[in-house]
């Protein structure tokens, strides 16, 4: 999925149809996006198009985006982090856990342990994966089933209902004049790792390695420790998104919070790896799926279109995101 290096035979001539194919892979997602908003408006003007509205699909989105984005850093180097789930299951809980139980006192503290022990748990899949030379795919896929045993092991499928405090509900209730918190949380996520990928020689180093690991090995990158840091930002990204989700409802849940970000997470970046710039995953893009994607949930929903039909339509859009990617991919070789 990520870029590769350019051929070296002769340029071939750029023809009108390579233009208009770059125009649209470059612009399509945007234009959809665009579309379907217009679409949504004309048929419900008086519920979609309203400022209350966006606001709604920003916090419903809000929660999807960070994990998305911390995932499109794995992705940037070609990592698949499948312990996401888990990890957000996991982190929710156990902030929950500790605040209640008055083991840490502080939500802010509950907050940064919650993350750091998300980072060392990303940081140790990624030394599986760069010094055990085994698949992310299949280490994460793993990490993940224990994370979500050990939840399920340390609450005794029981969900945490009261005890905790006001200070860290705010995550997942409050506002910020009429800006949801958890839409703050996602544009502090969103900047962050656009500067750090974009403006960073680690950024830039990331995107060095999933272009070619070994070119970039011989140019000098540690290529392996990349692995611990890009799997280490996408667990606390993980676990950030499962605590507002936590702090959102109120509530402690040991199963079935991450599971619902899995797909739509990898459908995000995907669909953001198929715009501006094709074949390549970045922060900006990862936006603009998530974005769609919440505009069409809401839409479909205010439609009054069933459950199973917005599956299926999620579903159809990440085979033709990630058909765009790979099409995309091969073209530029």
């Amino acid at each position: 999925m990520a870029e590769s290096p350019r051929a070296t035979g002769p340029r071939r001539e750029t023809t009108t149809s390579d233009k208009l194919i770059d125009v649209v892979s470059r612009y399509g997602t945007i234009a959809s996006l665009v579309a379907c908003i217009a679409i949504f408006s004309l048929l419900k003007p008086d519920v979609f198009a309203t400022s209350q509205n966006f606001f709604n699909i920003l916090n419903q989105v809000s929660i999807l985006g960070i994990i998305a984005l911390g995932l499109t850093v794995a992705l940037v180097q070609g990592l698949f982090d499948l312990s996401l789930a888990g990890m957000a299951t996991l982190g929710g809980f156990l902030a929950c856990k500790w605040l209640s139980e008055g083991t840490i006192g502080s939500p802010v503290l509950a907050v940064v342990a919650v993350m750091a022990l998300a980072l060392v748990i990303g940081a140790f899949n990624g030394v599986v994966v760069a010094y055990g030379g085994v698949s992310a795919f299949i280490v994460t896929l793993a990490v993940g089933s224990i994370l979500t045993g050990v939840v399920l092991g340390v609450s005794d499928s029981q969900t945490i209902l009261s005890g905790i405090p006001d200070g860290f509900l705010v995550m997942g209730q409050g506002e910020i004049g009429p800006v949801p918190a958890p839409v703050v949380f996602l544009a502090v996520v969103a900047v962050v790792l656009y500067v750090f990928l974009e403006q960073t020689q680690l950024g830039r180093h990331m995107y060095a390695i999933g272009g070619n690991a070994e070119t970039a090995r011989l140019s000098g990158i540690p290529v392996r420790r990349y692995a611990l840091l890009a799997l280490g930002i996408s667990a606390a990204c993980a676990a950030l998104g499962g605590m507002i989700v936590a702090a959102n409802l109120g509530v402690g849940r040991p199963q079935g919070v991450g599971d619902t970000y899995l797909l739509d997470s990898f459908a995000a970046a995907f669909i953001g790896a198929s715009t501006l710039r094709p074949g390549r995953f970045h922060i900006l893009g990862t936006v603009i799926g998530v974005l769609l994607i919440g505009v069409i949930n809401n839409g479909l929903s205010i439609m009054g279109v069933e459950t199973f039909w917005q599956y299926a339509v999620r579903g159809i859009i990440l085979l033709l995101a990630v058909f765009a990617a790979s099409f995309l991919v091969m073209r530029r070789r």
